[in-house]
């Protein structure tokens, strides 16, 4: 971590474990990574500049910033000094519930933008954080929590028809699902391709459309997502650099500082020194 960075991560137990970032950058750029759960975000200071779905943008001081589980983004400074933000990661089971209840459909919800820029959700969010940081009643927390989500939703998500899936679909998903089941294994591209019952060539090139990932980077982002529970439940680098598949302990590092711009032993003394 570069000076005058810093990265706080913390979980909320009356909010039922959801994790949460107070950070500021300066010049650490994260590569291509993708997350389990959504991650809601606000600039509190400086640019923080990043992709998602094929784009660029830039998040200023008071927006929000929006991704859904699984999708590529990366970060960095987008001008001057760096940025400082804090974010929120609410399951994508948490969310589909919400989409369910509002809606009457339960899919993963998605949203039309991912910068958004609307003063009373700045609002809302930031005095929700501002209650988690002062220790406020976990009743006045849990309606806070609730109502930023429902407005969000509400506000800013894009309701469309359950999607129909024909063969070839069915079988890239398939082929995901045996990637998150499978995360530690060194699976060959043939068993997969035989999996989807396609070829290796229009397998990668169906699934990186689906999922902006090819299949490595995708089993790569779910060693990643198990290994930060088992960081958060004491397993050791070297322990879980075995556990999650990746090939040592310094594969490992490199992966998880790209993808949280902390290393995996400053990421769990976050939870161990409270």
């Amino acid at each position: 971590m570069h000076a005058n960075e810093y990265c706080h991560v913390s979980t909320s137990q009356i909010l039922g474990g959801v994790e949460m970032i107070d950070a500021q950058f300066t010049d650490t750029v994260f590569g291509k990574h993708a997350h389990d759960g959504f991650v809601i975000s606000v600039v509190d200071a400086g640019v923080m500049h990043f992709s998602h779905r094929g784009e660029s943008h830039n998040a200023l001081p008071g927006q929000l910033s929006i991704v859904a589980p699984d999708e590529l983004h990366t970060g960095s400074k987008g001008r001057g000094e760096g940025w400082r933000y804090r974010a929120m990661y609410p399951s994508k089971e948490r969310m589909m519930a919400l989409n369910q209840s509002l809606f009457g459909v339960e899919h993963i919800p998605h949203f039309r933008q991912s910068v958004i820029s609307d003063a009373r959700l700045s609002q809302q969010m930031r005095m929700l954080l501002k209650k988690l940081s002062h220790g406020a009643e976990a009743l006045d927390i849990e309606v806070h929590w609730e109502m930023l989500l429902v407005n969000l939703l509400l506000q800013e998500s894009q309701q469309t028809s359950i999607r129909h899936f024909n063969k070839a679909q069915s079988n890239i998903e398939s082929v995901r699902d045996l990637l998150s089941d499978c995360y530690q294994q060194k699976l060959s591209l043939e068993v997969i391709a035989q999996q989807a019952g396609i070829n290796k060539f229009h397998l990668i090139k169906e699934f990186k459309r689906c999922y902006q990932l090819t299949p490595h980077q995708y089993q790569i982002q779910q060693r990643l997502n198990h290994a930060r529970a088992q960081l958060k439940r004491g397993f050791s680098a070297v322990d879980i650099a075995l556990n999650c598949g990746f090939h040592d302990q310094s594969h490992f590092t490199k992966a998880f500082v790209s993808a949280m711009g902390i290393t995996p032993t400053a990421y769990q003394k976050q939870f161990f020194t409270r």
